[in-house]
């Protein structure tokens, strides 16, 4: 069964883990592995098996302490056996379920009856109720646009169509929780819920920062000397936009309230860093009237040296 591994790492558990950690970490796994919700496969049975013997080891005193000394060698060849003679067909394809088993079935010292009968109801059998369904985990990736006004998405989650509304806004690496889209319940059970991590593809102009949108703006050498009104492109459609006269390179201009819906209704801004297109070619005589006009030199005030 075990193969090897340590009892511990098996359930999950420190070395020093108490009685009741032992207990709710076998309770969890135990129920997460039993051979009723994976019928037929032979990995979950041998899972379940494993488990159980870490725990009917270290819920033992005794047997906890010789573990603690020796490992495995404490019950290997010439030593107790704490699996001698238990029958784990009881607990295989529903042989317990509904039943109370007719006394105790012991390995060793470990009373299996009161284990299960502790950790899953019922005086002395595994009598297993209406459980949830497992949540299932699940990703996507969305186009930029959808990411920021929302849209609805038809995926395919297991062997079922699902629709999943995106909200406007959603971040990169966002997980959305969709209630009810995971693995079916049993005996009536709920089902579990569905874990989608939304990705979002990158676009060429806008870069999102938090809730606001970042852009690089050309405009033109007249426009940035004289002043003008541009169309500005946003995420909600162009915008008119002033630049004043003698605007720099490099300078950031803001729109607000022209970025990310918050969740709280507002939006974020959108700044838009200017950057101003030299042509590749012009007339002398235009050149020499710009540096006939403006002689400045604009590296005065830089240092040449350290």
């Amino acid at each position: 069964m075990a193969a090897g591994r340590d009892y511990y790492e098996i359930l999950g558990v420190k070395k020093t883990a108490s009685d009741e950690e032992l207990k709710k970490a076998y309770r969890n796994l135990a129920k997460k592995w039993h051979p009723d919700k994976h019928k037929g496969d032979k990995d979950a049975e041998n899972k379940f098996k494993e488990i159980s013997e870490a725990y009917a080891v270290l819920s033992d005193k005794e047997k906890r302490e010789q573990y603690d000394r020796l490992g495995r060698e404490a019950f290997g060849p010439g030593g107790a056996n704490p699996f001698a003679g238990f029958d784990f067909s009881q607990f295989m394809g529903g042989g317990a379920r509904g039943r109370k088993t007719g006394g105790a079935r012991r390995s060793g010292t470990i009373d299996f009856t009161d284990i299960f009968g502790d950790l899953f109801g019922g005086g002395g059998g595994y009598d297993a109720g209406p459980s949830r369904g497992s949540d299932v985990q699940a990703e996507t990736t969305i186009d930029f646009r959808d990411a920021i006004h929302g849209s609805t998405l038809d995926l395919r989650v297991g062997n079922e169509r699902v629709k999943v509304k995106i909200p406007e806004g959603i971040a990169d690496g966002q997980t959305m929780r969709v209630r009810g889209r995971g693995g079916a319940g049993e005996q009536g059970g709920p089902a579990g819920d569905l874990h989608l991590v939304v990705r979002v593809r990158p676009h060429p102009l806008f870069e999102r920062r938090g809730d606001d949108i970042h852009i690089d703006l050309p405009i033109t050498v007249g426009e940035a000397i004289r002043g003008a009104e541009i169309d500005a492109p946003t995420v909600h459609g162009p915008v008119r936009m002033r630049i004043p006269a003698g605007t720099q390179a490099g300078k950031t201009l803001r729109l607000t309230g022209k970025g990310v819906k918050k969740s709280s209704g507002a939006s974020g801004d959108q700044y838009c860093r200017i950057q101003i297109v030299i042509p590749p070619s012009a007339p002398a005589d235009a050149v020499d009237a710009i540096e006939h006009a403006y002689p400045e030199n604009p590296r005065a005030n830089l240092k040449t040296t350290l």
